[in-house]
């Protein structure tokens, strides 16, 4: 995986909306530029680096017998050339393991071995091959595991210390989107309280208006009837009779 992507996954977990914004950063900064193959400030057309200041490959290989199989790798100036090899199956699990240069000339190189480490530092810009010869073997077939890493040291140097950068600008990212996620955490337990606030003071004041209402119509009832009973009386007590049992008027 390459570092922009790990840097990505590691601010998922906090926030999507933050892992985007991280990546949109690291792509458009200057130390690792994957689409182009920039690597340290500088385009390289030749290999695909992956992003970094190096090349590795890393694969099996079946060599046949009595047959040489060989490998090419560009280094730059000032690189080392790593090349690590082993045997895994195939008769007596021997082989000779060279390393040549564009001219053919033998650089270093490892005779009858079935595993075994090879370190080159590159005084120019070359070509070189590694080749597994399996031609002494007639009738058994060879299945060589091969590790090959070219890279220049100030380089990767300069690589780690910028990639150290920006894991540490990955850090602070990813720190300020943890404290705006607590912040927004809050926000909402804070709304949230207010609502249930809002909620709890409406059946308040519905209850308190149903309350008000019912015995304002109740008190208007009853003065409505003691006004009626008063009127009432009030009539009855001043109500005389204009004749006397004996039906002649009063005087």
């Amino acid at each position: 995986m390459s570092p922009v992507l790990t840097l990505c996954a590691m601010a998922a977990p906090v926030s999507p909306t933050g892992c985007s914004l991280l990546c949109l950063l690291l792509l458009s900064s200057n130390f690792v530029l994957l689409g182009g193959e920039k690597v340290l400030g500088e385009e390289n057309e030749d290999f695909d680096f992956d992003g970094l200041p190096g090349v590795q490959h890393e694969f099996k290989v079946e060599i046949p017998a009595g047959k040489e199989d060989c490998f090419f790798q560009r280094a730059a100036i000032g690189a080392k050339l790593h090349v690590s090899f082993e045997v895994l199956r195939g008769g007596d699990r021997n082989v000779d393991v060279i390393v040549r240069d564009s001219h053919w000339n033998i650089i270093n190189a490892h005779y009858w071995k079935q595993s075994g480490v090879i370190e080159v530092d590159i005084p120019r810009e070359d070509t070189f091959a590694v080749c597994v010869d399996n031609s002494f073997s007639r009738f058994a077939g060879k299945l060589v595991y091969l590790y090959i890493v070219s890279f220049v040291m100030s380089d990767w140097t300069r690589y780690v210390q910028e990639i150290g950068e920006i894991h540490g600008i990955a850090e602070n990212f990813t720190r300020s989107l943890s404290i705006v996620e607590m912040s927004v955490q809050e926000m909402k337990k804070s709304q949230s309280q207010t609502r249930f606030s809002v909620v709890r003071d409406w059946y308040l004041i519905w209850n308190n208006n149903s309350y008000v209402q019912h015995w304002s119509i109740a008190q208007c009832v009853v003065i409505i009837v003691a006004s009626i009973v008063q009127v009432v009386c009030v009539r009855r007590l001043f109500r005389t009779n204009a004749y006397t049992p004996t039906a002649k008027p009063r005087a």
